[in-house]
């Protein structure tokens, strides 16, 4: 009897201990599966998106010198870069800068500050972006073209040989129900907020193409009497009363004896003679102020009207839905108080991002002949080295030297011309080589942020205007 309750007592112990082992190595099982399992996901996540660092970064290590090596292994950060897996997910801001005169050769030189080459050269900010497109230019000695027509094309998508000339008599236009439209105005109809920022005149060439306005008369004075009579408007006129004009949140630029009959001119901002002055009594800034009145009865708003440089920078411009910058008579460079780009393009961001939307910024940095063209690339580094990185922007930085062999209507700076070759044969060499230079080349654009992949290759011109409406269009637009 006491044999068999001892041998119970023995195998009661032996089934406890058997019970508490089972526990560990089923609890050391499942800890080696979970372990497995993590690995694995790890492993099938960094071959899917070629995750890389410098150990798993190959090159032939064996195969080069150990003072090579040095630089090798230095490179793997840019190598990383390159290999770092595109991102699916699409931008809710777009910000394009357009650099107007200075094209691939200009660009390549000007990264040397110093006569000798050998002490190294100077990146800009965006040769650090990760993507680069070409954009093939249409226009060429043998095929000149009109910048009015080329600004048209760039920013609408259509090819330049569809875009149609400028004519004198363009009441035809105004009542025309398919006409094309600009990247601007579709980010608008988008339901984003926008904006234009121009170290020009805003009724130039590009003012005029995103406003979708017709015509190349900047102002009434210099169009001819058939042109008013068939029902034509300036571009001023058009950008102010137009949809895309009254629609825009942010405008920034010169134009200001564009818009208004009656301009102070001052020793620091004196009317450009050389641009067109309105002498028809318009006041068109005024203009722009009533119809935002009127607006703001039906849907409050918030607006400013403001023409000087310590106004703009006095700003509280994140509580605005409107801002309207008229800050020189003509171009800004004719102004000596004129604002910084840096500033200009900071209150506009602070007005776009006013409800977190989404937005499309365009700015224009015209570098006209004469001046010195790094001084003004050094100008536009410090802008965009200032501005907030977010993982929602795509930021474009276009270089394209501006220049079209053929002149338009209204002849200004912009408008150079550059006679044919067999024209100039009989000229020094020096100033062939001059005018040679002066040709249009292809423009370079770079890219960084949510989809600045599709920037790259060889494009044609309106590729531009395509992708960024491609971009916008699936952009993710809170309301």
């Amino acid at each position: 009897m006491v044999t068999t309750q001892r041998t119970k007592e023995i195998c009661q112990i032996i089934r406890l201990k058997s019970t508490q082992v089972f526990l560990v190595a089923g609890t050391c099982l499942v800890t080696v599966m979970v372990t497995l399992l993590c690995i694995g996901f790890m492993t099938r996540y960094e071959v899917e998106n070629e995750v890389a660092n410098v150990a798993d970064v190959d090159y032939w290590k064996d195969k080069v010198a150990t003072s090579q090596k040095i630089w090798y292994d230095k490179g793997i950060d840019e190598l990383n870069e390159a290999l770092r897996p595109t991102d699916s997910t699409y931008p809710r801001n777009v910000r394009i800068f357009v650099v107007q005169g200075i094209d691939g050769r200009d660009l390549a030189g000007l990264r040397f500050p110093n006569i000798n080459t050998s002490r190294g050269n100077t990146n800009f900010i965006w040769d650090q972006f990760p993507h680069l497109a070409r954009l093939q230019n249409s226009c060429s000695q043998q095929s000149p073209c009109e910048v009015a027509r080329v600004s048209k094309a760039f920013w609408s998508g259509i090819p330049l040989d569809k875009v149609p000339e400028s004519q004198e008599v363009c009441g035809w236009a105004l009542n025309a129900t398919q006409t094309s439209i600009s990247i601007l105005r579709q980010a608008q109809l988008a339901g984003l907020r926008t904006g234009f920022v121009t170290t020009q005149r805003i009724t130039g060439f590009t003012g005029a193409a995103l406003g979708n306005t017709h015509g190349n008369f900047e102002c009434n004075e210099r169009m001819p009497r058939s042109a008013i009579e068939s029902g034509c408007q300036d571009i001023a006129h058009q950008l102010i009363s137009g949809e895309t004009g009254k629609s825009l949140n942010v405008l920034i630029g010169g134009g200001r004896q564009m818009l208004s009959s009656l301009v102070p001119n001052t020793k620091y901002d004196p009317v450009d003679e050389l641009l067109c002055e309105s002498n028809d009594g318009r006041n068109l800034l005024k203009d722009w102020r009533t119809q935002k009145l009127r607006e703001s009865k039906v849907n409050p708003i918030i607006f400013d009207l403001i023409q000087r440089s310590d106004e703009l920078d006095s700003l509280n411009a994140s509580s605005f839905d409107y801002l309207l910058g008229v800050m020189a008579n003509g171009d800004l460079s004719g102004n000596a108080k004129a604002p910084s780009l840096k500033l200009m393009v900071e209150k506009s961001l602070q007005v776009l991002n006013k409800y977190k939307q989404g937005y499309l910024l365009i700015v224009e940095q015209f570098i006209p002949s004469g001046v010195d063209k790094r001084e003004q690339l050094q100008l536009l580094n410090d802008t965009l080295v200032n501005l907030h990185k977010d993982q929602e922007t795509l930021t474009l930085v276009l270089m394209t030297n501006a220049i079209y062999p053929k002149a338009s209507l209204d002849v200004s700076g912009e408008t150079e011309t550059i006679s044919l070759l067999p024209e100039i044969f009989n000229e020094p060499e020096s100033e062939i080589q001059k005018r040679m230079y002066q040709m249009p080349s292809e423009s370079l654009l770079f890219a960084q942020g949510p989809k600045s992949p599709i920037f790259h290759g060889v494009r044609k011109e309106t590729f531009l205007a395509r992708a960024v409406s491609h971009v916008l269009s699936r952009s993710r637009t809170q309301t």
